[in-house]
This record gives C-alpha cells, structure tokens and sequence, in this order.
C-alpha cells in the first residue's frame, strides 16, 4: 500500500501546483485590468497594454507592498504619505517613458536620489531620504521628466540581515522613526534575492495596492543605478542634460550633519 500513498500525495500536489499557477495568472489578468481602466495618460496606457507579458511577477510584488500597507493603514497616517523603498538597484540599456513610473494617479510622484549612473553608500542616506532630511535641489522629480525616455531601472531584493538595512534600523532606534506619514519598505523577499524586478512593475503593484486603500502616496526609491547595460551603451549626453550622469565608479554618500538639517 506505501507505493500508492506516495502516489496519490505526488499527484495532489502535482494538481495544487497546477491550480496556485491558474489562481496567480488570474489575479494577474485582473490587476492589470484594473491598471487600464485606471490610467489616464494615453503613453502608459499603450505602454501597459503592449508589455502585459513584462508583468510576469505583478502578483507576487502586489502581496509583498500589501502587507506592508495594509499596516500602516492601522497607523496614524494621514491620506498623503511618502514612501522609502529600499532595495538593490541598477540601469540597463533600455529605455522607457518616465510617466510609465507614474501609471495610476494613487503615486503623485517618484523621486530619484542617486544621479545615472551612481550607486548609493550607507545607512545615513537611506535614513535621510526617508526622514525627509535631503532638500529638493539634491533630487530628481520623475513626475517633471514627464514622456521623456529614460533608462529602465531593474531593482533585486535585500538580503534579511543586508548590512545597510541593519544600520538603518540602529539609526532608527537612535534617532526616532521618520516620522507621521513616512513609511519605509525594506525591499525583501527571502529565497529571491538574486532575482532582479523591473522598477516600473513595483511602481504599477504599489499604485494598484494604494488604490485599494485611503493613501496617495510620493514614492522615494533609495537603490544604486549604476550603468549595468550590456549591449548599445546609453546616451550619456543627453542623459546629463536630462538628470544628471555620475563618472564610473562614483558613489554617493551622506554627511552626519543631517541630523542638524530641517525636515522636509
């Protein structure tokens, strides 16, 4: 009878398998539904539409921010609030408009700190990005760029005991939490750390979770985007004149006087 049990369990879970991947595929299919009949910008729209097969992880991205917002919702936030999201970054050689980091009106904007071509070092910036300690000249306002093309950003998750992630909470245990209506996503997914996730597919499962809740949020991506591009090379010129293109090997660091620094 020991050969038949073991069969007859091969073949449940062979089935459960079977039934999650269907279950994920349409949860998928509706989500981005959602996301089309939500969007107002014609360019993310056709966007959305002829890269539905990019949004492959949608589903697994939209648990993982909703978790996370769904208990900061319990929290004494008010409806406009800035989000941290922490991870590993980088930018390749394809390009893409920059409204398409903007597809539904529940992000109002995304704020990019590191220049192109820049990575980022330590704790103290990841903790004044959040605190809202950087002032506005020091940052770049995706929502300003518009249409215009810029390189795909490609973010991969933080390892549990990452060692920048631990300062940073020595530094919130230090100095206080960022404050009311600032919230932190340390950008974690156990078990998937050496997979890399197009940041234009965070940004449409964190629109979609925000439209699902009382929250409209600016979202604040604290990541590298070093120059990882493999094929064509970017245009430099045109991307220094759009942003700012950092010189290879440049890192970007803050000083402790941002505890001195007044709130944004």
């Amino acid at each position: 009878m020991l050969p038949i049990l073991i069969k007859h369990s091969s073949s449940f879970n062979s089935r459960d398998v079977q039934y999650s991947k269907r279950t994920r595929s349409d949860k998928r299919t509706t989500l981005m539904k959602l996301a089309e009949e939500n969007c107002t910008n014609p360019t993310v729209l056709t966007w959305l539409r002829q890269n539905s097969h990019t949004f492959i992880k949608l589903v697994d991205i939209f648990n993982f921010l909703k978790k996370h917002i769904d208990e900061e919702e319990k929290k004494d936030h008010s409806d406009i609030v800035d989000i941290t999201f922490v991870a590993h970054g980088a930018i390749g050689d394809f390009m893409i408009p920059a409204s398409c980091l903007l597809p539904l009106a529940s992000i109002r904007d995304v704020v990019l700190y590191s220049p192109w071509n820049c990575v980022t070092c330590g704790a103290l910036l990841t903790y004044a990005i959040a605190s809202g300690r950087l002032k506005p000249e020091h940052r770049n306002s995706v929502k300003k760029a518009g249409d215009q093309m810029i390189p795909k950003i490609t973010v991969s998750p933080l390892r549990p005991d990452n060692g920048v992630w631990k300062s940073f909470e020595s530094l919130r245990e230090k100095y206080g939490p960022p404050g009311r209506n600032r919230i932190v996503i340390p950008f974690i997914l156990p078990g998937k750390e050496a997979e890399s996730f197009p940041f234009s597919v965070v940004t449409l499962a964190l629109s979609l979770v925000l439209l699902q809740s009382r929250f409209k949020a600016t979202v604040h991506l604290d990541a590298c985007l070093g120059d990882r591009s493999v094929g064509q090379k970017l245009d430099r010129e045109y991307l220094e004149k759009q942003y700012s293109w950092a010189p290879d090997g440049t890192g970007m660091k803050c000083s402790s006087d941002i505890f001195t620094c007044r709130l944004l």
